[in-house]
Parts: C-alpha cells; sequence; structure tokens
C-alpha cells in the first residue's frame, strides 16, 4: 500500500505542476483546431473541396492534438536526462523502477489529453450544422480518447529511448512524428488509400497513429467508411504495451538501473 500511495502522491506532484501550463494547452489546442476548421472548412470550399471534408479534418484535430505532444514530453524528459536528472531521484524511491515509468505513461496521457478534450464541443461550435453528431457514440469516444492517450504516454517514452541527446531533438520530429503523421489517414481515409495503391495500405498498418485517426472518426462520425473501431481499439492497446515495454526497458538500461 505505501508503495501505491508513493506512486499516486508522484503522480498528483506531476499533475500540480501541470496545472501552471494548462491554459497555455488549452490555447494552443484551440489555435490548432480553430486554423484547421478555417482552412478546410471554409476556405477550401470554394476551390472545389467538398464541404464534409472539413468536418473529416477537424475530427481527425483530437488524435492529432493528443500525438504531437510526444515532441513536448520526448524534448523535456531528455531534457531533465541531461540536466537535472530528476528521474535519477525518482529511480532511487522505495518503489518498483518500472512503477516509476508507469508513473511517467500515465502523466503524459494526462497532461496531452486534457486540452484535447475540450475540441470536440469547441470543433461542433465552429462548424455547427456542417458537422452531424447523429451517428456519435459517446462510449466508443470514450475509449478511444483514452486508449490514444495513454498510447501517446508509451510511445512517448519511446522516442524519449531512442535520441542520443537534446542536440538530436530534431529528429522526433523529421524521422518519427511526421512520417507517422502523413501516412495516418490524417488528410484521407484508409480506404482512399486502398483504392489508390493497396501494397502501401496494408504497409499503414504498421502505423499506430493510423488506429487513433480512423478510431476516433469511426466513433464520432459513424463507422460507415472507415477501418472497423473495435480493431482500431484492439491494435492501439498492443501498439501501447509494445512500445512501452520497448521504452521502459531501454530506458532502464541507459539510466543504469536494470
Amino acid at each position: 500500500m505505501s508503495k501505491i500511495k508513493l506512486f499516486l502522491e508522484l503522480l498528483k506532484t506531476d499533475l500540480f505542476i501541470y496545472k501552471k501550463i494548462i491554459f497555455d494547452s488549452l490555447i494552443n489546442a484551440a489555435i490548432w483546431l480553430v486554423s484547421t476548421v478555417i482552412i478546410f472548412a471554409y476556405i477550401f470550399p470554394h476551390i472545389g473541396m467538398p464541404k464534409a471534408f472539413g468536418t473529416f479534418i477537424a475530427v481527425g484535430c483530437i488524435a492529432n492534438s493528443i500525438f504531437w505532444d510526444v515532441w513536448t514530453t520526448s524534448t523535456s524528459f531528455i531534457a531533465d536526462i541531461e540536466g537535472e536528472k530528476k528521474i535519477n531521484y525518482f529511480l532511487t524511491l522505495p518503489i518498483p523502477n518500472t512503477l516509476i515509468f508507469v508513473k511517467q505513461i500515465i502523466s503524459y496521457a494526462i497532461k496531452a489529453g486534457i486540452p484535447a478534450l475540450f475540441l470536440l464541443p469547441l470543433m461542433k461550435l465552429l462548424l455547427w450544422n456542417r458537422m452531424s453528431l447523429a451517428n456519435f457514440s459517446l462510449t466508443k469516444f470514450s475509449i478511444i480518447f483514452v486508449l490514444i492517450s495513454i498510447f501517446v504516454g508509451a510511445f512517448s517514452l519511446f522516442i524519449t529511448s531512442l535520441i542520443k541527446s537534446i542536440d538530436h531533438v530534431g529528429n522526433i520530429a523529421n524521422r518519427f512524428l511526421f512520417p507517422l503523421w502523413l501516412f495516418s489517414g490524417t488528410n484521407y481515409p484508409w480506404k482512399l488509400l486502398y483504392s489508390i495503391s493497396p501494397i502501401l495500405a496494408y504497409l499503414t498498418f504498421l502505423n499506430p497513429l493510423l488506429y487513433a485517426m480512423e478510431g476516433s472518426r469511426a466513433a464520432i462520425l459513424g463507422q460507415d467508411g472507415y477501418l472497423p473501431f473495435w480493431a482500431c481499439a484492439i491494435m492501439l492497446v498492443i501498439f501501447t504495451f509494445l512500445f512501452g515495454w520497448l521504452g521502459i526497458r531501454k530506458l532502464k538500461k541507459r539510466l543504469d538501473f536494470v
């Protein structure tokens, strides 16, 4: 019980510190969404883009808002490893080292998820009649939202374990985030890619962000036209455990806590 209490206190401390910047996080997420809606929903239709495309892109902002937090959290973790080394202190506490990293994952998930949680009502307000919620499922949305957030927490840990130093943080976006984002179905549904190139479409099954995009759109806009929701949920769970395990394993070796 003392270990669980310590775990919860450490998590509580992380969230207390996060309270100081939560307003900035909300503003950043809102700016991203507003900019996206203006361009894709209200400008692009005038150059021939279907009006529904604006809603399609806007819904993807929820998963994207969570996903791109990987850059921030990984950079902060790397800076700590090379600077203050607070993580080394945490790893000396009377609690299993694995739980310290699990705490990091949960902390990252909450911090990334909170700003994105407010995007759906803001999205509906901005799009109004252009966005139908007739097929919206609160249960599915809640499940996929939590799974995406936890996956991003685990993925952040994994990315941190791959970056050698603070001088290499540019690799986070260029080598990992941008390729995953571009081939995730952010700007197109998976079925469209399949109609163009089945081989490339099948290769994107290796991209965990694809399941975040397709699953969140299926939950909000309805299942028709997207990968099966429950398949997306299961794949996110698998990728979360995979990247979480790899990240913890590699970081333990890096920090000499094996």
